[in-house]
């Protein structure tokens, strides 16, 4: 029987989400690297997608800290159940929005068995709308940590929510491929919101007329008053 350690919490979900490049992994990785300090050895699992294949370990593009990880199939999330360590205590999902329906199911059941699961990924997808099942995980979720990041946009820096998907370097149409590993050439930037930008959106579309435009000079949206639900 282990010791009470506030640092492993049973039966709880923690949620480290937010756009590309906000530190979501680096937060995750110090979370379960706490564990290491502890007086006791304690067991714990890090899980990643098998879509995620560029490294056999979790690491963050901020700092040197990585874990070696266990791969799941994201279309088959109860993977992470059968390849688990009965004995940890703690169970952390990487790029958690690439797991298909079951993920919710397969966290259920771990925080019913009194597993600290944390989980990091991003909240929303490039078109700015929850990606995968990362809306159902927040609702369920006993702590959430909505991360920033730093605006791409020449010039800008303002903090950013955003994911701006990237084809040739210019904004990605609504109707893009959404997934896409990596950052590279055709990529992802995180944008702030006034620099988020995607074409062909039905929501941008239907506020077109005539309230909403994009401002190529200073590439971001300007709102007007002809609108009586917008403002500045």
């Amino acid at each position: 029987m282990h010791k009470y350690y506030p640092v492993i919490k049973p039966g709880v979900l923690e949620i480290y989400c937010g756009p590309m490049k906000s530190g979501k992994t680096r937060e995750l990785l110090n979370r379960v690297d706490k564990l290491n300090y502890l007086p006791e050895e304690v067991k714990f699992d890090i899980f990643k997608p098998v879509l995620d294949t560029r490294d056999p370990v979790v690491s963050s593009r901020f700092g040197s800290l990585s874990y070696d990880c266990k791969f799941a199939d994201e279309k088959s999330p109860y993977e992470i159940l059968e390849k688990m360590n009965p004995a940890s205590m703690l169970v952390a999902i990487d790029e958690s929005q690439f797991f298909h329906g079951g993920i919710e199911e397969v966290v259920k059941e771990l925080i019913g068995n009194n597993v600290n699961v944390v989980v990091g990924g991003l909240d929303l997808d490039f078109r700015g709308e929850p990606f995968g099942k990362m809306d159902y995980l927040l609702s369920m979720a006993d702590e959430v940590y909505k991360l920033r990041g730093v605006c791409d946009y020449h010039g800008c820096g303002s903090p950013a929510t955003r994911t701006q998907r990237l084809i040739g370097g210019e904004p990605a149409p609504y109707d893009s491929e959404i997934v896409l590993i990596g950052d590279e050439e055709e990529g992802y930037e995180c944008r702030c919101f006034d620099h988020h930008i995607v074409p062909s959106s039905p929501t941008s579309e239907g506020l077109r007329q005539g309230t909403l435009i994009f401002d190529e000079s200073k590439q971001r949206r300007l709102f007007y008053d002809d609108h009586p639900n917008l403002t500045h």
